[in-house]
């Protein structure tokens, strides 16, 4: 599999938790937190968009600061999530 597929997909499973993460019953997130984990995944697409393009003239150090943000974005949505109690 070549490298910027698999970066590509790393990228995908990180969103894909931080769906799952989102779709949770029971959680609450402040809106600066969501505004963190939002960015974070933007430049992530911006990032994406530049190595499909071939924008980017470095794509294997564009894709590691890619998965970087992706990981930042969920692990500041898992440490932020506050569960609701009854």
């Amino acid at each position: 599999m070549r490298y910027e597929t698999e970066q590509a997909l790393h990228v995908k499973s990180l969103a894909m938790d931080v769906i799952e993460e989102l779709v949770k019953d029971q959680s609450n997130y402040e809106p600066k937190d969501l505004k963190q984990v939002t960015e974070m995944f933007a430049r992530c697409m911006c990032d994406l968009v530049n190595v499909y393009t071939n924008i980017s003239e470095d794509h294997e150090m564009t894709l590691r600061g890619t998965v970087i943000k992706a990981k930042i974005g969920y692990n500041a949505l898992k440490k932020c999530r506050t569960v609701i109690k009854d």
